[in-house]
C-alpha cells in the first residue's frame, strides 16, 4: 500500500480528539453556571433586592405609575413614617401601618429601605429627612443595622424635583 491510501493519519486523530476534549470541557464548565440562580435560597437575595427596589420605585411609592422613579412625597412619607393617615390623604396603594416585610411580601427576611443623597454610597451615609405638612420624617424603614450577608440594590429617584438614591438592603 502506498502512503496516500491511508484513511486517517495520527495527526488527524489527535486533532479530532483534542477538539472533542475541549468541547466536552466547555460544556462541563458552562452547565453548572446555567442553574446557579436557582441553586439555593441565599442566591435569591439579589433578585429579592432588585425586585423590591423596582416594586417600590416603579409602582408602590410613585404618584403616577406611568412615571416610575418619580416618587409621591406624601406616599413616600407615609411609607417611611408608617403613618396610615398620610397614605389615606394621598390615595397611596398600600397600608402604611403594615410591617415592612409584610408590605413588601418578603416574610422571613430582614430588610432595610433608605433614601440617601444621590452622591452618597448605597451602604453608608445618613438617611434623608423630608418635611410633609410641617413634620420632618427620616426616610428609612426596616431593620436598622444589617451588617453581614446583605445584598444591596439602589435606584435614582426624584421626590418633588430633588434627586436621591433609593437603597434596598436584604439580608440573606
Amino acid at each position: 500500500m502506498a502512503s496516500t491510501d491511508r484513511g486517517q493519519t495520527v495527526i488527524d486523530f489527535a486533532v479530532g480528539a483534542g477538539v472533542f476534549l475541549i468541547a466536552t470541557g466547555v460544556v462541563f464548565a458552562f452547565i453548572p453556571t446555567m442553574f446557579e440562580p436557582f441553586a439555593s435560597a441565599a442566591g435569591s437575595s439579589p433578585i429579592v433586592a432588585d425586585r423590591t427596589a423596582d416594586h417600590l420605585t416603579g409602582s408602590l411609592l410613585v404618584a403616577d405609575p406611568a412615571t416610575p422613579s418619580t416618587l409621591s412625597a406624601a406616599c413616600t412619607a407615609a411609607f417611611f413614617s408608617a403613618n396610615e393617615s398620610l397614605g389615606d390623604a394621598a390615595d397611596c396603594r398600600f397600608d402604611a401601618s403594615a410591617s415592612t416585610t409584610t408590605l413588601l411580601g418578603i416574610e422571613g427576611r430582614d430588610v432595610n429601605v433608605t433614601v440617601r443623597e444621590l452622591g452618597a454610597s448605597p451602604t453608608t451615609g445618613l438617611p434623608v429627612t423630608r418635611s410633609v405638612d410641617g413634620v420632618d420624617y427620616m426616610l428609612t424603614r426596616g431593620t436598622a443595622d444589617l451588617q453581614s450577608s446583605v445584598t444591596v440594590s439602589s435606584r435614582a429617584v426624584l421626590i418633588e424635583g430633588d434627586r436621591y438614591r433609593f437603597v434596598v438592603k436584604v439580608a440573606q
